[in-house]
């Protein structure tokens, strides 16, 4: 349950994935308005820098869920960096089969 090995070469030392830039996770955030405390699932989370900056600039809580095991590696330590680790969860996993355990 990984993702194809080039994908991981290629994109490793992205923090972000296409199509997103800093700016797109901004306007996105805005445009739907996130209030603390608010609860995201993020499928196919990457390096999750969407749902840790969201957590930091927003106050959100959420889960990423992503079948590569280098992302969500790299996802919980940025979650570390930002000090949000105790706001988003991330899980090697296949996000289409994915069931979460909360509404």
């Amino acid at each position: 349950m990984d993702i194809p090995r080039f994908f991981n070469i290629t994109e490793s030392e992205h923090r972000i994935h296409n199509p997103f830039t800093p700016d797109k996770f901004v306007t996105l955030g805005a445009a739907l308005r996130l209030k603390p405390g608010a609860r995201v699932l993020d499928l196919g989370s990457g390096s999750g820098e969407m749902l840790c900056t969201w957590a930091r600039d927003h106050g959100i809580v959420g889960t990423g869920i992503d079948m590569s095991p280098l992302f969500t590696a790299q996802a919980k330590q940025r979650a570390e960096e930002l000090g949000v680790a105790h706001q988003v969860n991330f899980i090697h996993n296949d996000a289409s089969g994915y069931i979460a355990e909360e509404k």
